[in-house]
């Protein structure tokens, strides 16, 4: 009897400056591949470490059966799993899986997001839930969008989670954490955007998916760890540059035609609103990085993180007359609420 195919898989991990980190995702990943249905091959790009970081990672990988790619700089996510997309591409793999190197499996995760994919011929990509590594909380489970007001939906609870997956299966996307795409969705849709660098690949490669006719799932008893920045002081000042531009560059790209009236408008509006909100917060340089994230998507500046340079005269000014106006709203707004309640009393 002849033994059936097993599907081809790449797994692709990004190393940048993290290790150990990296070690311990590539130790949970071993205990999960010893009984996985597919044949796998772990690649993993070291993205411009520094020198001891990557020599570190080289000798500690050297008795593993693992893929080591060393690139001289850093590409971001997008150009260091695109890398990676490229290989599974041209070298006709069935399946490939995006891993955070932050990320730690829970043994047969894998084989489920295969055999999600291997049911669901639609499916272009399966996530796992994914918890806190610390505490074990719901990070992310169902995404979706929501046009109207330019914002993301998380839906935590699992039985919300799963109702709307089977109810509005095209509308939803999944974290980029621990993604299983399988390789034919990405040569029809490309790889991920390299102008983003990182952050809200994940999003646009979802939207990308779902006009092709590709489904994103939630495995829901499938389970990844990895850590969640809580607090905003552990937010490094490239991530709120990069979050600013490319939550705008998203935006203008995917929003649908019925929710693009006065778009760019209402995308500064947001954009210098949440930057007078940081500098009240007393976070001038978060500001600061937020203006700059707005200012390189407005004149098309993207890929690397631009962060580190001053701001032009210009946009402070324009900040500093938006915190003014916004306070004077606010302050009538509290005026109003104050003659409304006042015949009541």
């Amino acid at each position: 009897m002849t033994p059936p195919i097993l599907p081809r898989v790449l797994v692709s991990i990004l190393n940048w400056n993290g290790v150990a980190k990296t070690l311990v995702c590539l130790d949970s990943l071993q205990r999960e591949l010893m009984d996985v249905p597919a044949n796998v091959t772990v690649l993993v790009i070291d993205n411009g470490s520094r020198s001891d970081d990557a020599e570190r990672l080289a000798r500690e990988v050297a008795s593993r059966q693992v893929v080591l790619k060393c690139l001289p700089k850093n590409l971001g996510f997008t150009g260091g799993h695109n890398i990676a997309i490229e290989t599974a591409i041209r070298e006709d793999y069935d399946f490939i899986w995006l891993l955070n190197n932050d990320a730690k499996v829970e043994p047969g995760t894998l084989g489920k997001l295969i055999e999600e994919l291997q049911v669901n011929e639609r499916c272009g990509v399966a996530s796992p839930v994914l918890r806190d590594i610390h505490d074990g909380h719901i990070a992310r489970c169902v995404n979706t969008h929501d046009w109207h007001k330019r914002k993301t939906r998380l839906i935590l609870d699992m039985e919300q989670a799963r109702r709307f997956q089977e109810e509005h299966p095209q509308e939803v996307w999944v974290d980029g954490t621990a993604v299983l795409f399988r390789v034919q969705a990405l040569r029809e849709t490309g790889p991920l955007d390299d102008r983003l660098f990182a952050y809200y690949d994940d999003n646009d490669i979802g939207v990308r998916l779902a006009r092709r006719g590709w489904t994103s799932r939630c495995v829901f008893d499938a389970t990844v760890y990895h850590e969640n920045r809580a607090e905003l002081e552990e937010f490094p000042l490239y991530l709120i540059y990069l979050l600013q531009r490319n939550e705008m560059l998203f935006l203008h790209t995917n929003t649908p035609p019925a929710h693009r009236r006065l778009l760019w408008l209402k995308l500064v509006d947001k954009a210098m609103y949440d930057a007078t909100r940081y500098a009240e917060y007393g976070r001038p340089t978060y500001r600061d990085a937020a203006l700059l994230g707005m200012y390189d998507f407005l004149r098309g500046s993207f890929g690397p993180p631009a962060h580190d340079r001053k701001v032009p005269l210009f946009l402070r000014a324009a900040c500093w007359l938006s915190l003014r106006a916004y306070h004077l709203k606010n302050a009538r707004s509290r005026r109003a609420a104050r003659q409304a309640l006042a015949p009541a009393q």
